[in-house]
């Protein structure tokens, strides 16, 4: 291992994996260290932290609080979404230096690709010695040039159920009508994610609407009115970043109060709004629902292939740094077999800054409102072993006989 300390960073949102990349990294700087190494640090509340020289010894932690961290839901060194400014990356290296950090391992997604690949580019630019590699993280899927994210698996895993369990409850009162909002500002991974719910014809979800296709009205009214007629009840499956045909989002919270570090709006809303459309305009009962923080918080749901590929991300980027590679992100890539398999790569950070991944059109059926099956091969290996099946009651019929 080469002298310097390494510096450690959680950005965005949490998912319920995140701390499995962050133990990997600690332990696998630990499993290498000797005599004279630099530390392991973490900065507390990411970048914001990191300006604030707020930092903790990672390298003192006990492998048995370790092994509990990994199992946490959160950000265990916390996060933020900070719109840099130039001078950030500036003081960013400066404080780098005053700490000898040689090493910079970023946990996010592709803003904070976007943030670790300026200081990448900054640290060249003045010829400071430093590594620095990405470790993917999102619930969202849309980090381009890897084929998944981790935090995915887990997060479709929760949606997956939660929508086969909203199914069975409309299906036994007749509230006729369930709107589930899904997060996905742009891209509607976890919206799909919600197929792996359906066993049979009629089961939840009857329709999915991503944000890959503008939704129309009087489609969405129509769609809504087959599966009445039909079943005598739907279940639609919505991302929050569903638009309009004029391309606004609709029922999008527009309080100032409600942007984020980046300016941007607070997405969803769009359940209410559709289950209001239905209540008014078809005279149907409907409900809305919004899991929201739930499918990057519920450790119970997590995936077992979720956490081993967050583990392996971790591990694999001390490996890439003390190798000398730099300016880069760690990616999965899937190997083209019978059964799944994946492996790691990696990327140029400045591929992957601010650029997202959407939902490819061969995911999507023709009409825009459902996944294909090439999309459910693809998610299926990542919410690991099946998720809960629930039985219904045979229905032998009561025969009463008369003395």
């Amino acid at each position: 291992m080469s002298a310097g300390n390494m510096l450690v960073a959680q950005g965005g949102g949490p998912t319920a994996v995140i701390n499995c990349s962050l133990v990997a990294v600690i332990e696998e700087v630990k499993r290498r260290q000797v005599k004279g190494t630099g530390k392991i640090v973490g900065a507390l509340r990411s970048i914001d932290g990191l300006i604030d020289e707020d930092f903790i010894d990672l390298g003192k932690e006990r492998p048995s609080n370790l092994k509990k961290i990994c199992e946490a839901p959160g950000a265990a060194l916390g996060s933020c979404r900070r719109k840099m400014k130039e001078e950030d990356y500036a003081l960013i290296l400066e404080i780098f230096k005053k700490y000898d950090i040689r090493y910079f391992f970023y946990i996010g997604g592709n803003g904070s690709m976007h943030t670790a690949n300026a200081v990448y580019k900054l640290a060249i630019e003045i010829g400071y010695d430093l590594n620095v590699v990405g470790i993917p993280k999102t619930i969202d899927n849309d980090l381009a040039h890897t084929d998944h994210t981790p935090g995915f698996g887990s997060a479709a895993r929760f949606i997956a159920s939660t929508t086969r369990e909203i199914g069975l409850d409309i299906k036994s009162l007749p509230t006729p009508i369930s709107i589930i909002e899904t997060p996905g500002r742009n891209a509607g991974w976890l919206a799909a994610a919600s197929s792996l719910a359906k066993e049979e014809e009629g089961d939840a979800p009857n329709f999915i609407y991503m944000p890959e296709r503008e939704l129309k009205l009087d489609g969405f009214l129509s769609d809504v009115e087959s599966s009445y007629a039909k079943y005598g009840r739907a279940v639609i499956v919505v991302s929050e970043g569903i638009k309009d045909e004029s391309g606004h989002y609709l029922g999008a919270v527009k309080s100032e109060a409600s942007r984020d570090g980046f300016g941007r709006g607070l997405p969803g809303g769009v359940a209410a709004y559709l289950a209001e459309k239905v209540s008014d305009i078809l005279k149907l009962r409907a409900r809305y629902e919004k899991p929201g923080l739930g499918a990057r918080t519920s450790v119970k749901y997590i995936s077992e292939v979720d956490r081993k590929e967050a583990l392996l991300v971790g591990k694999k980027a001390v490996s890439l740094a003390l190798k000398g590679m730099s300016g880069i992100m760690v990616t999965l890539e899937r190997e083209k077999s019978k059964k799944y398999i994946c492996k790691t790569g990696t990327v140029p950070l400045e591929h992957v800054a601010i650029a997202e991944k959407l939902i490819p059109p061969e995911f999507i059926n023709a009409n825009g409102n459902y996944v294909t099956d090439a999309f459910i091969n693809y998610c299926v290996p990542l919410i690991g072993k099946p998720i809960q099946s629930f039985p219904s009651l045979i229905g032998h019929k009561l025969r009463i006989y008369h003395s």
